[in-house]
């Protein structure tokens, strides 16, 4: 019998290579293109998943033209895409990333994180707990989970099935999970959304779309009391239905009570090591959804323990006496706002140095005067370029734009190329990487500096 076959356009993003190693796992013939030769791109390849990096039509192999194929693309790629072009010509129909995630979990009980920030970090921690069941489960994560070194959890067995429900695009409407949680509101995505509003319904339709429990941020919860089904999580408040108490700060995290089901369940000593307040309102909204899916209450605590961590996510590379090297994939304000706190808070008194560059366009736009009172909190500001992602450059706008508004008396401009002449002309105590585009490909250079001079 011959395979099933998919080819995926952009096949080395976070969201798409999830669902190709899914597939692969599942026995499909799996392949794709990427524009960029990656790590990840290259672990797929050792994984048995075919990747091309040529963006002709040319490129595309003969035999994935003659079969009846599973064509999946994303937002991200252009309609005009050559090979989305050419595979369309000769009969094959495209399939979004997001559409066919929502049928993979329409029959299954799914565990779906949502929100403006921190769905990857709970993603992965659920993940985490729930693969330490008896029956395991099947996740795809948004990011790569140290634990595993994958954004795929896997197991044929698997009673639940745990995704990151991205709002962009308003993907996450393919979806409809048993449990939910939703982390957070803070608008974002205006130029697919328009407006606060148009955002803010997208996630009251998500949580309408939830057939049990849908856990909701104790802060943001009125904006869903219309519904019937909504508990709350947070921290130190004993009338939320899940909250952490008794929280003590230790060197890598925090230790504390956990309180799920309103009481029902407490789990003390328990310890993450994960630092900033907003990683253990993660902690708490994951333990609450393993804990209505039925997970124990020793499996929940242990594997809380155990939890690693994610890349990019708050990844402290060096931490010594002198010297600490953060890396982290914030890129909203809000973000930025509790990265930074959560560095102010775990190093006191320590001079913070940041390197920021900016994702997209229009967020930066958008979101102009919460990026200016953020990154005024630093003690030296560097600005990489404007990663352009999917868009195309905005007349008159750039870094500069940026960088003039938030006029910071320790602030310069920068390439990557120009990063490490520029940190070594003033001496370095912490050193904070934040961003989501390819920043990311400096970060094994700042680390071996930073590793130097500890």
């Amino acid at each position: 019998m011959r395979k099933k076959a998919a080819y995926f356009i952009g096949v080395g993003g976070a969201g798409m290579s999830a669902i190709a190693r899914y597939l692969n796992k599942k026995g499909w013939s799996v392949s794709g293109y990427d524009k960029t030769e990656t790590p990840l791109t290259d672990q797929l390849k050792q994984e048995g998943i075919n990747i091309n990096f040529d963006i002709s039509a040319k490129s595309i192999p003969e035999e994935i033209k003659k079969v009846d194929l599973l064509l999946v693309t994303t937002p991200a790629i252009s309609s005009e895409h050559p090979h989305l072009v050419a595979l369309k010509k000769i009969g094959h129909k495209a399939i979004k990333r997001a559409e066919l995630l929502g049928g993979i979990t329409k029959s299954k009980a799914t565990l779906a994180i949502s929100g403006t920030h921190g769905k990857t970090s709970t993603t992965a921690l659920l993940a985490h707990i729930m693969d330490g069941t008896p029956q395991r489960c099947n996740a795809f994560i948004g990011g790569v989970s140290v634990e595993i070194d994958s954004n795929l959890y896997y197991s044929p067995n698997a009673k639940w099935t745990i995704v990151e429900a991205d709002e962009f695009d308003r993907s996450f409407h393919h979806l409809h999970p048993t449990h939910a949680v939703i982390t957070s509101i803070d608008p974002d995505h205006l130029d697919v959304y328009g407006n606060e509003a148009n955002f803010i319904e997208a996630f009251k339709i998500f949580a309408s779309q939830v057939k049990e429990k849908a856990v909701i941020h104790h802060s943001i919860a009125t904006t869903f009391k219309d519904l019937q089904n909504i508990e709350t999580y947070g921290l130190e408040d004993c009338s939320l239905t899940h909250y952490a108490t008794d929280l003590s700060q230790t060197n890598a995290g925090t230790s504390f009570t956990l309180s799920l089901g309103n009481g029902k369940l407490m789990i003390p000593g328990v310890r993450v090591d994960l630092m900033g307040k907003h990683n253990l309102e993660n902690t708490v909204a994951a333990a609450a959804l393993a804990y209505l899916s039925g997970a124990e209450k020793e499996i929940i605590s242990s594997r809380i323990n155990s939890f690693k961590g994610i890349y990019r996510r708050f990844q402290i590379h060096v931490n010594s006496e002198f010297k600490v090297y953060i890396d982290d994939y914030a890129h909203h304000p809000t973000e930025l706002r509790k990265t930074i706190e959560a560095v102010r808070t775990h190093f006191p008194g320590k001079h913070l140095t940041v390197i920021f560059q900016p994702h997209l366009y229009s967020r930066t736009l958008d979101q102009m005067d919460g990026f200016v009172q953020e990154l005024r909190k630093t003690d030296r500001l560097i600005l990489l370029p404007i990663y352009a992602a999917r868009e195309n450059p905005i007349p008159g706008f750039n870094t500069q734009s940026l960088f003039e508004k938030i006029s910071h008396p320790h602030g310069k401009t920068s390439t990557k190329n120009s990063i490490l002449d520029n940190l070594k002309a003033h001496p370095v105590e912490i050193l904070l990487t934040v961003g989501a585009g390819d920043i990311s490909l400096i970060v094994p250079k700042l680390k071996k500096w930073m590793a130097m001079k500890a």
